[in-house]
């Protein structure tokens, strides 16, 4: 959630205390700090977590948790001072306390509605959230010139296979895994992915659009793994890692929609917000004073042409 306030930890918890943090329906759990009779729970401390992703990254450690808590501190001491003063009832802070909570009532309204959208898009695009459990053995290549480089500067992780001779390796191991040996241990002893040697191979769950296979160029992958059925073994597939051999050790399921939830609200972003505006507009009536009417582009005007066809003129 973006909060009003961008600039520092301090700002983002004057916006929270805005609601009242300490005392509110957000303290509970374990007190952490009692400021003249205020306590601050560990659930203000997850609240905060909740609107924004880097307090939360923050809030993982026990500096950073440090660092969150004395800004509370800090911010209950001037709050309470500055009721004291009498200034919750000053006419300028009261105007910018109702200000400040439309944008958060907006910003929640749009996040609620981006929320039903995403829901929505889920529901109709099941198959796309479908996860399955997927191995891989990986025998990498690249260019003869490449090698030599790499030896040179012995690089040991560089690529040692020329194409062909990696095409010919990766054949090779398919042949011993549908000879009998299993792909685990074949990963361990062959594949050329460090992780993928550990793992014997084990790439998780993956879902058909994957983003973090995507963004490895591993696409091709995921495309043959989402027609096979499991424990079927296939390959070699050539990406611009390597060549590959695959098996799909757990069906594709449905992902739950709270796993997926960030995924898709990045997917519909673009459009959701605009979609929600634009219904609510159609809906309001909106009326500018005179002088404050946006201004409409003039239309195009038709320029006369003085020695057009048809202008009468003799020439």
């Amino acid at each position: 959630m973006k909060t009003i306030f961008r600039s520092s930890v301090f700002g983002l918890l004057s916006s929270v205390l805005l609601f009242g943090c300490g005392g509110s329906s957000v303290s509970k759990g374990k007190t952490l700090v009692d400021v003249d009779g205020r306590k601050i729970t560990e659930g203000d401390l997850e609240f905060l977590g909740s609107l924004n992703p880097n307090i939360a990254a923050q809030l993982a450690t026990p500096f950073g948790q440090k660092q969150i808590l004395d800004n509370l501190v800090e911010q209950e001491i001037l709050y309470q001072a500055a009721k004291k003063e009498g200034l919750d009832h000053n006419k300028v802070v009261q105007a910018k306390i109702d200000l400040y909570k439309k944008v958060i009532m907006a910003q929640a309204f749009v996040e609620n509605g981006m929320e039903k959208q995403a829901k929505e898009y889920y529901n109709t695009h099941q198959k796309e959230f479908e996860k399955l459990r997927l191995s891989d053995i990986v025998i990498r290549y690249a260019s003869p010139e490449e090698i030599r480089a790499a030896k040179k500067a012995k690089n040991a992780n560089a690529p040692k296979h020329t194409e062909q001779e990696a095409l010919k390796l990766a054949n090779e191991v398919y042949d011993k895994i549908k000879g009998g040996e299993t792909f685990a241990d074949a990963a361990k002893q062959y594949s050329e992915d460090p992780q993928g040697k550990e793992t014997g191979g084990d790439l998780g769950f993956v879902s058909k659009e994957d983003p973090k296979m995507t963004r490895r160029g591993l696409s091709p992958l995921l495309e043959k793994a989402f027609s096979m059925k499991v424990g079927e073994v296939a390959g070699p597939i050539k990406t611009a890692n390597g060549y590959h051999i695959i098996t799909v050790t757990q069906p594709a399921e449905q992902a739950p929609f709270e796993d997926v939830k960030m995924q898709v609200l990045f997917k519909i972003r673009g459009d959701a917000k605009g979609k929600i505006l634009a219904n609510l507009k159609e809906k309001s009536k909106v009326v500018y004073a005179e002088e404050l009417k946006p201004q409409e582009a003039p239309a195009p005007q038709e320029h006369d042409h003085p020695h057009g066809e048809g202008d009468g003129h003799q020439h």
